[in-house]
């Protein structure tokens, strides 16, 4: 697809390759400011803050050099690049799919609902203008989305910013159906499943739901409904902490060599718990003591098991 000098760097020729591609499938979908291309670099971890004028010029004349009629972006288009056409059979190999594929894998984690439904558009895209139908099939393969119901997941994003309150069947694992009242919270992903966070009316509790086991939404409240849960707060201490990621929610307190003490919000107590156990020995909670008690109990009840 991509044609350059035979000495430039390898990784600058897949670094250019991707974003030319992800900035063909933006301008594909709507013309774009400058800022409104650096923004989605951004937050998709392609480039960094210092992306610039000058380099985005060079992405759009990678893009013309391939046939792309682009045009400046002046006072007469409202300062936006505007796609005019591509007059030609967009070509992507395997090598180049399987790039765009693994940065993506890389990222989608730390991106939003929001930001993944538009990736997965963006591959849409792109099968559109593919003829080859093993590429095709490929691109629309890479989207942790493929097999969801988008529009119901848009409509649980509205959900959410409303705060408004349903009532859903909900099939829980292999028992039979039940039927909630929640209020959205967010959506997320979690062990590569999208889940519901949600508060929920029926048991009283903050909960995440499987969004794959929503069978249908029953009803919707006419007014919005605001929640007032808090998170649950753990501290803990945590050795041989250079082994560790900390996620956004937890922070360092405390640092002596490669101890440190941490203090995370989760969501859940069950969510806060599989934390505390995913460190494994090396760590030990500080407080609350309500959720310390937890920790012993759940250690205790693993340990009978093997008794």
């Amino acid at each position: 697809m991509f044609k350059f000098n035979e000495q430039c760097n390898p990784r600058q020729i897949s670094l250019t390759g991707v974003r030319a591609i992800v900035i063909l499938a933006l301008l594909n979908l709507k013309p774009c400011t400058f800022q409104e291309i650096k923004e989605f670099l951004i937050k998709s971890n392609i480039v960094t803050r210092e992306y610039s004028i000058d380099t985005i010029r060079i992405d759009l004349n990678t893009l013309k050099y391939i046939g792309c009629d682009i045009s400046k972006a002046t006072k007469r288009t409202n300062n936006m690049y505007i796609l005019r056409s591509h007059p030609f059979e967009l070509t992507l190999d395997e090598d180049e799919v399987e790039t765009l594929a693994k940065i993506y894998r890389n990222i989608y984690k730390n991106l939003s609902i929001e930001r993944i439904l538009e990736y997965d558009t963006l591959f849409e895209k792109l099968a559109d203008v593919i003829q080859d139908e093993h590429i095709k099939e490929y691109l629309r393969g890479i989207s942790v989305l493929k097999g969801l119901n988008k529009d119901l997941i848009n409509e649980l994003l509205s959900d959410a910013y409303k705060n408004t309150r349903l009532t859903i069947e909900y099939k829980p694992g292999s028992s039979k159906s039940v039927e909630y009242d929640i209020t959205v919270e967010k959506l997320a992903f979690r062990s590569d499943k999208l889940y519901i966070y949600c508060y929920n009316h029926t048991i009283n509790k903050r909960t995440f739901l499987n969004f794959s086991r929503l069978k249908k939404i029953l009803a919707r409240a006419l007014r919005s409904e605001s929640v007032n849960a808090d998170d649950v707060y753990v501290e803990f201490e945590l050795k041989n902490s250079q082994k560790y990621s900390l996620e956004e929610t937890e922070e360092i307190i405390n640092k002596k060599g490669d101890t440190i003490q941490v203090k995370g919000a989760y969501y859940t107590d069950f969510i806060a718990l599989q934390r505390m156990l995913s460190f494994g020995p090396d760590c030990v909670v500080i407080s609350p003591e309500n959720f310390k008690e937890q920790i012993v109990a759940k250690l205790q009840s693993m340990r009978s098991q093997y008794d």
